[in-house]
Order: C-alpha cells, then structure tokens, then sequence
C-alpha cells in the first residue's frame, strides 16, 4: 500500500501521460484490485460511479486500463506498471522526432524574415518566468556571455536550483561568461565549479546592493529591475549599444571589480 506522498508522487508522474488526479488515483486502485466492474471500482474510490466510468475509458484510450469479459460482465483491468516505460521510450521518440521537424520549420520560417533593419528591436519580459525566458535566449550566444547583476535577488526569483542548472547548460554548450557580482553565498556556490560552467566571476566591495542587473551577448542587452516586488526585463537588440556596453562600460566595470 502507497503511503499519501508515494501517491502524489506517482499522480504527479501520471500527469505527465496525460492523467488527471482522479485518472491518476483510479489507476492506482484498479492495480490493486482484480479484474472489477466499474460499479466495483467507484465503491473502492468513494467516486461517483458516473465520474468512475468517464475516467475508465479516459484511462483506456491512454492505455492504462483495458476491458475483459467474465461471461456478459464487463471487467475493467489495470495495464502493468511496465507499461509507463514503453509509453516514456514512445514519447522520447516523438519528442526526437518533433525536435528535428520544429529545426526545419524554423530554417524556413527564418528565411521569411524582413531584413534586420525592419525587426522588432525591443522585448519586453515580466516576472520569474519572463526572466527564464531571458536566460534561454542567451543560450545562443555565439560568444562571451557578460553579466552584471543583483544575484542573490535574482536567485531568490527564480530559485538557486534553477539558476545553477541554467550555469550548467550554459557552460555544456561551452560558452564562457564573465560575472560582476556582489559577494553572496550564491556566488561562493557556483564559484567553486567555475571551470565546468566556464565562468570568471568579479566582485563588487562589501556592502554594495542593488535591484537590478545587466546581461549581455550577441548584439542584445537585457536589462532586468525588481520594483514593488515584481521583475521586468527589456531585451535591447541593438549592435551598437551591445558593442558600446560590452567594449566600453562592462570593462569598466570590470577592472573595478575584485578577482575571485
């Protein structure tokens, strides 16, 4: 028997096949049962036996249950938990598959493109996921990430979990960064794996603190404010204000900075 978390550990999986909490539940029950009717399965579950025949076929259209026949009865089965194995393999297939497709349609959306002088320049993010939206983009850096930032407000946002794992996509894909941080647990933490994210971190005097930060790379600077408890983030797509911050201020910057 399942303890309360074990079943809302495996429900939350379940919903990733589609299942919804009651599907999730009821599928549990049924592994538990031998072949039973729904009358059988809705008296297990406390449910409404109409509720418990609609996530039945639900649940058999995902191929979680099947039906048998015991004489005229019609019994309801639970599929092995093997099952969730061939159905994972089955979506990592499709997942390779939509991933080689959505490459091709964006080669020929992009070149539907206007000339770059005729694109939108500026993008406006909001909140902790508009801010990861931000970090996503500067996965397709072609060279030096260069940041300038609050970290251990940002890290608050979004979680340091979710910040170190942005550090490390960013450092598998071999793209070097340079911070301006200001001394903080958060940049002692990444500081001490800095070859494998590729990173140089400077810090700022002791004391130092702010609400804001600076990321760029490519011909983007994105800057990033947290007023009255909510992140905004304008992303400048601009060669000449890029090449201006990372050439003239962000070295400025940096020759103040203390080496790591």
């Amino acid at each position: 028997m399942l303890s309360a978390v074990e079943q809302r550990r495996v429900s939350e999986l379940l919903c990733h096949f589609g299942c919804n909490e009651r599907e999730a539940k009821i599928y549990m029950q049924c592994l538990s049962m031998d072949p039973s009717s729904v009358q059988e399965i809705a008296r297990r579950t406390g449910a409404n036996r109409f509720t418990v025949h609609s996530a039945v076929e639900q649940l058999i259209g995902k191929g979680l249950l099947y039906e048998t026949r015991r004489g005229k009865r019609r019994l309801i089965v639970a599929e092995d938990p093997h099952l969730l194995l061939r159905l994972l393999e089955h979506k990592h297939a499709e997942v390779v598959a939509l991933s080689r497709n959505v490459e091709y349609a964006v080669k020929l959306l992009q070149s539907t493109l206007p000339a770059e002088t005729s694109r939108p320049s500026v993008r406006f993010y909001e909140g902790a996921e508009g801010y990861k939206r931000m970090l996503i983009e500067t996965l397709s850096a072609r060279g030096e990430v260069l940041v300038f930032s609050y970290v251990p407000l940002l890290a608050f946002i979004v979680g340091p979990d979710h910040l170190e794992t942005y550090f490390r996509k960013r450092g598998r894909k071999g793209i070097a960064t340079r911070l301006i941080f200001p001394r903080c647990a958060f940049a002692d933490r990444v500081l001490k794996r800095a070859k494998e994210y590729h990173i140089t971190i400077r810090y700022l005097p002791e004391g130092t603190a702010w609400q804001s930060g600076i990321f760029c790379w490519n011909d983007c600077v994105a800057l990033l404010s947290y007023t009255q408890n909510r992140l905004n983030c304008t992303v400048i797509e601009n060669k000449d204000i890029a090449d201006f911050y990372k050439k003239i201020i962000f070295e400025l910057c940096w020759k103040q900075g203390v080496a790591s």
